[in-house]
């Protein structure tokens, strides 16, 4: 019972019922002082008062919960203040208490059903700080009440409430739909912290809010401990709540006791007659088209040029002021959400997409209702449908070049770069001096990795700017073009550009830009291998971002800090900014950050051998992201999910991972996606050891790079199939491959370290398998000086280890593969692990330790037939009979003899006689084949 509550915050209820006369009662505490209500309204609260206010709330709160009691009306005339300031929560679990009571026989102490019942058509509650669950009439529970102390906080802190609405219901569509602006917004004394609570409270769904009560009143504490004791300003509610929505949606469950009841029946007529009025009213009235005002309508063209160049933060400012300056201005709502969906606030974008939709849009003219659509399909993922809108509003509009750079930006969301191209292309060619065509065309070009075609159309951009005195777009410009020296890999040039973006942007004062700047120059210095620099660089563009109250920069800023401190292998500190970036999104609505930081997170764990947690980090940002029609992120979270799959063995669910988006990537003539796909599948097929269909898969994948003439990717497609060539014994055709792949990386404009390691990493191993052990060393030690990659490591290693051992240097050789193994174990990744284990078993043998080379060939031979590579397996079992024979074991060098050929039956009838006569010609194959035959006894 309520009654048996104790708590110094709480005001007891000890009875409540019903007068033989039919007077309804309650008997309570006596609590002197005045409500909060009062208070806001005359006084006000300084923050610090707030704080220790909903504190002390929030604590009462947390002592009913656990014993089972929900307030379900936490609101601020339920609040009292006595004259010590000590807070006292009234009508504590009341609405819970009469709810389901039945009647009995209408004596004292109970009360008529139908008075108190909570019932389909009754809400208990008050409308402004109801939680959405209760709004809609779901079952609640203390999170309800959680919700409710939120909005109170917000009320506290930012002077007006979290929702409003001139009545009832308006004020439940925001509760249920609209997410409110941080208090800091109204209130700038409120802190971030501060902001992260009350958002956090008001969370739409309730397992994002604090699961207790007794969490938030923790962190309300810490607040409040840092809070200046000498900020003595004072927040006051600017207006009554009472006199937008009416004393009637504000009462209490005391209030509501005293009410005399009203029949439901008349109730719903009332309603009945109210609405057949205000649609009768709707239906003949003529409204006359809405014509924008002159003001709001310059903002808005100012705002959807700077949306047009990419400045989306400049953007979303002027659209924003386009509709405050005019409130009906429907595509200016419309603009300002497809501006706030490129910043990432896929919520605050969805509630302005709600209020364009509510407006009158039937005098809207067939442009602008086509610009409309267009916009709206835009905001809500639907890029084909708003490719066919923006393709008849340029038909439309003929030759102008605004609505072809619109139409290229519909065409790059929908990943079709082609037609992207060719739009921003016309534009240009349609107006020679329209900048925005240009700085889009060098952009674009850039992601095309056609480096000449986006240095002259940036340059272009940069003079018609310079011309027009637009020092803003020459810092975007200056920006754009630091990101194509780095994609050219001229850090110093890079650096230049980006320092030069940065001073612009500090001296026309636009803070968006600085912090993109500076995380670009953080990401800089990180190529540099300048981590400290890197770290610096990044940590001011974040606290930048934090005080202009730009979240998702700041996000992303966490995000660009926990990947420089995983390049220094402080894993803890990594992990720490990453769940302040994954945090900070979730409570400021960056949904699409918040998934970037999972995808993070997900690599992190990956990274540290926790498999299982990265994976379902992973695949959380993965379902995000095909929920919200983000198809380009859904699918790189795709590849990294399946990439993992198939480092830890687990192949037909690697390849399962790619079937929603293999096919539709095929039927939608996205090449450059198909190509991509070719790669991750042969490299499927790779590790699988069925090296023909890997080839066949890296053919595909390097005739798209080839029609694209892409070289950075056509190189990295030759290498893989020199790596599947060497394997079936075409070595010829494999150094070919090589060749070209080091003619690319060794190109003096942009060389390649990481390319040139590779291919000397693949010679090393075709030298292995030509027993050319001397070379073996020489190539293996070299890569090793020059890789930083922890999968070539194990390679070399390994291969490094046979060499030595070959070579005499057994004890080196042996360590060297003890060295692979642990790095492979480490990663977890079977593949490696059993390679390494066979190195090792070789090494050991050529030392003299057969029973050791046994063992260790046995473990091997365990992972490669659990994981179904054959290949790997009949060189294990041929090893394990000729250190059986070695050992005095006949019995087991017979056993081992018949499975390794069986093992090479069944591999010849996988591969098929053409590449199994080739694939014998290899040096390494046709002397173990012999060697088995020697074992036999």
């Amino acid at each position: 019972p309520v009654s048996a509550l104790k708590h110094k915050n709480i005001a007891a209820v000890y009875d409540y019922g019903e007068t033989d006369e039919g007077q309804p009662y309650i008997v309570m505490e006596l609590v002197t002082g005045q409500s909060l209500s009062d208070r806001l309204m005359t006084s006000g609260l300084t923050l610090g008062q707030a704080v220790r206010i909903v504190e002390q709330v929030a604590e009462a709160l947390a002592v009913a919960h656990k014993r089972g009691i929900v307030h379900r009306d936490i609101k601020p005339s339920n609040i009292h203040l006595t004259e010590q300031d000590e807070v006292k929560v009234l009508d504590f679990g009341l609405a819970k208490q009469l709810e389901g009571v039945l009647p009995d026989d209408g004596k004292r102490g109970t009360l008529p059903e139908f008075a108190i019942r909570t019932r389909s058509d009754v809400v208990i509650g008050t409308p402004l700080y109801l939680s959405p669950e209760q709004a809609r009439g779901a079952a609640v529970d203390g999170r309800s009440d959680i919700f409710a102390l939120g909005a109170l906080l917000y009320e506290c802190v930012a002077g007006r409430p979290a929702f409003s609405g001139s009545n009832v219901i308006e004020i439940g569509a925001q509760v249920l739909h609209f997410d409110p602006e941080p208090p800091s917004k109204f209130n700038p004394r409120v802190p971030i912290e501060l902001d992260r609570v009350v958002l956090r409270a008001l969370a739409k769904r309730p397992e994002d809010r604090y699961q207790k009560a007794d969490e938030m009143a923790e962190d309300l504490r810490r607040i409040g401990v840092r809070l200046s004791q000498y900020d003595t300003a004072r927040t006051r509610r600017l207006t009554s709540p009472g006199a937008t929505l009416g004393k009637s949606a504000l009462t209490t469950i005391s209030d509501t006791l005293r009410r005399p009841r009203i029949s439901p029946l008349a109730l719903m007529a009332a309603i009945a007659v109210v609405l057949a009025v205000v649609w009768g009213f709707s239906y003949w009235q003529r409204t006359p088209a809405h014509k924008p005002l002159d003001a709001a309508l310059a903002l808005y063209n100012k705002g959807v040029e700077a949306m047009r160049d990419g400045s989306y933060q400049k953007a979303s400012t002027l659209l924003q002021q386009a509709v405050e300056a005019d409130p009906k201005f429907v595509l200016a709502y419309a603009r300002l959400a497809e501006a706030l969906t490129e910043l990432d606030y896929v919520d605050r974008a969805r509630d302005e997409l709600l209020s364009s939709n509510s407006l009158d849009r039937s005098t809207l003219s067939e442009r602008d209702k086509l610009y409309l659509d267009a916009i709206t399909w835009t905001v809500t993922r639907e890029y084909a449908k708003a490719v066919e809108s923006y393709k008849k509003i340029a038909q439309l509009e003929g030759a102008l070049p605004q609505a072809q750079v619109d139409l290229g930006r519909a065409y790059e969301k929908n990943n079709d770069w082609e037609n992207a191209l060719a739009s921003y292309t016309k534009a240009a060619e349609g107006d020679p001096n329209y900048a925005t065509a240009f700085l889009r065309l060098g952009a674009l070009y850039r992601r095309l990795q056609n480096y000449a075609g986006a240095a002259e159309a940036l340059d272009r951009a940069e003079q018609l700017y310079s011309a027009q005195g637009n020092e803003e777009a020459r810092a975007e410009v200056l920006f754009e073009r630091g990101k194509l020296f780095l994609h050219l890999d001229k850090r110093a040039e890079a650096r230049r550009c980006l320092q030069e973006s940065l001073d612009k942007a500090r001296a026309t004062g636009n803070q968006a830009q600085q912090v993109q700047a500076l995380l670009e120059l953080s990401t800089v210095a990180q190529k540099e291998n300048d981590l400290t620099q890197a770290l610096a660089f990044a940590r001011e563009g974040t606290e930048l971002a934090h005080s202009a109250r730009l979240f998702n920069l700041t996000a992303r800023g966490y995000i660009i800090q926990g990947t420089h401190y995983m390049t220094l292998g402080n894993h803890d500190e990594a992990e720490k900014q990453f769940n302040r970036a994954l945090e900070f999104a979730r409570t400021y609505k960056v949904k699409r950050v918040e998934a970037l930081a999972l995808v993070n997170l997900g690599s992190l764990c990956l990274r540290q051998n926790r498999g299982d947690e990265g994976l379902r980090y992973v695949e959380q940002a993965r379902q995000f992201y095909e929920q919200g029609g983000y198809r380009a992120e859904a699918i790189s979270a795709a590849m990294l999910l399946a990439r993992e799959r198939r480092k830890r063995g687990n192949y037909d669910e690697a390849l399962k991972t790619f079937e929603p988006y293999f096919n539709p990537a095929q039927q939608s003539g996205q090449t450059t996606l198909v190509a991509e796909f070719q790669r991750e599948i042969g490299l499927v097929f790779y590790e699988q050891e069925r090296f023909q269909e890997a080839l066949t898969r890296f053919d595909e994948n390097v005739t798209i790079y080839r029609s694209k003439k892409s070289p950075l990717y056509i190189a990295y497609g030759v290498l893989n199939q020199g790596r599947a060539l060497w394997q079936l014994g075409r070595y010829d055709e494999a150094r070919a491959a090589l060749k070209e792949v080091a003619e690319i990386a060794a190109n003096p404009k942009s060389p390649n370290k990481e390319l040139q390691t590779q291919v000397h990493s693949v010679e090393a191993n075709i030298a292995l398998s030509e027993r050319r052990f001397s070379e073996v060393v020489t190539r293996a030690r070299r890569v090793l000086e020059m890789n930083d990659s922890k999968e070539t490591e194990m390679e070399m290693r390994r291969a490094l280890g046979v060499g030595l051992a070959y070579t005499g240097a057994v004890v080196e050789g042996v360590a060297e593969c003890r060295e692979s193994e642990r790095v492979a174990t480490a990663l977890g990744y079977p593949w490696h692990i059993g390679l390494s284990r066979l190195a090792l078993a070789e090494a050991l043998y050529a030392a003299g330790d057969f029973h050791g080379a046994i063992d260790a060939a046995r473990q091997a031979q365990e992972i490669f037939a659990r994981y179904g590579h054959a290949e790997s397996e009949w060189r294990a079992h041929a090893l394990l009979a000729r250190a059986s024979r070695r050992t005095g074991d006949a019995a087991s060098a017979r056993e081992h003899v018949a499975r390794a050929a069986d093992v090479l039956t069944r591999l010849e009838a996988l591969w098929g006689a053409q590449t199994w006569d080739t694939y014998t010609t290899r040096p390494d194959v046709r002397q173990l084949r012999k060697e088995v035959v020697s074992s036999a006894p």
